[in-house]
């Protein structure tokens, strides 16, 4: 089996988390690919070009690997999430019609963005791949061939808390994400600041660049910024003590694949996150993490894990054990595989 990967950047998280991190078991498996990343990055653009420009380049970037696979021989096409954050499907129609096998993967809500793009796309290809249940009830309403791959990591590359090192009396509180989801730390900075008042703990946020910190109000909130760097995500995130994923609930959030939430709980750390979409799925209150909601809530459980490490302990290494269970690429590369082989079947019947 010989696929092609349209993915939307090497350092854009769907395209990792989705597609990257299952390439090593998939070749393991005997199924041949070639990756073709969108240039520059879907979401970004090249400064001395511009916005306009940059798109320009894009799309004549794909073109261009349109002409390369319809040269090369492709079992199927598998096309990230969507090729351009954009209305238009000219060029996600021109694969589809091109190649008698296609694959769409998403994570996130596109149809609330291009509903009429997701329904053109989802009705067209042969498979489409969604992050979480919510999704998939999304998908199965346009596509009677959805399935289901919950976002998952490598959980043998984080690192497992040691807590056996005597616990530091600054315990970390941290998040990481995109610059672009920093403000949902707003949801808690009342209660970040009401910490501080009583307790040591050092606020670590990773992003790509510091900027967002600073419309938000942490007075009295020691808070340090690391730059996002993929050679040493683990390393940075390793770190902390308590990872956090605050998150408004409102349509576009209740489709998220809570991603940062299965990242602390790889590393052994309790998580403490909105019970907002797949959150809710993932976590068993107390047991694997933790929920909260309002302000008093986030103050309470925060304050109980500073004060107490046998509970950070406890909650962070169950959390460890969901992910192994239920969210490690390793095992589900196995459902990957299979949905890949189902797609071949199903066209030679």
């Amino acid at each position: 089996m010989r696929i092609l990967f349209l993915i939307s950047g090497n350092n854009v998280p769907s395209s990792r988390f989705r597609i990257l991190n299952y390439l090593p078991y998939l070749r393991k498996s005997g199924i041949e690919y070639t990756v073709l990343a969108s240039y520059p990055e879907k979401y970004d653009h090249i400064r001395w070009l511009g916005y306009r420009l940059s798109f320009l380049l894009k799309y004549f970037i794909r073109y261009l690997h349109f002409l390369y696979a319809s040269l090369k021989r492709f079992d199927i096409v598998f096309i990230e999430r969507e090729l351009f954050d954009h209305k238009n499907c000219h060029l996600e129609l021109l694969f589809t019609g091109r190649f008698s096998k296609t694959v769409l993967d998403i994570d996130d809500a596109i149809f609330l963005r291009y509903p009429e793009k997701f329904r053109v796309l989802a009705e067209k290809v042969n498979l489409l791949i969604v992050g979480n249940q919510n999704l998939f009830e999304e998908a199965r309403k346009h596509n009677d061939k959805a399935q289901l791959l919950p976002t998952s990591v490598i959980t043998s590359k984080y690192p497992v808390k040691d807590y056996s090192v005597p616990q530091s009396d600054k315990p970390i509180i941290g998040w990481t994400g995109l610059d672009i989801n920093i403000p949902n730390l707003n949801l808690i900075t009342n209660a970040l600041k009401r910490l501080a008042e009583k307790h040591k703990f050092l606020l670590c946020i990773i992003s790509e660049t510091p900027n967002p910190i600073l419309n938000l109000s942490l007075t009295n909130v020691d808070v340090r910024h690391i730059a996002w760097n993929q050679e040493t995500e683990y390393q940075d995130l390793a770190a902390f003590d308590i990872g956090i994923m605050p998150l408004e609930d409102d349509e576009w959030s209740r489709f998220k694949c809570g991603l940062k939430l299965l990242q602390y709980m790889a590393l052994g750390i309790p998580a403490v996150a909105s019970p907002v979409g797949v959150n809710a799925e993932i976590i068993v209150q107390e047991q694997n993490g933790f929920f909260a909601s309002t302000e008093e809530e986030w103050y309470e459980i925060l304050q109980h894990l500073l004060i107490t490490p046998e509970l950070r302990e406890s909650v962070g290494l169950r959390g460890r054990k969901t992910v192994e269970e239920k969210f490690d690429v390793a095992k589900n590369s196995l459902l990957m595989k299979q949905y890949l082989e189902q797609v071949i079947d199903d066209s030679v019947k």
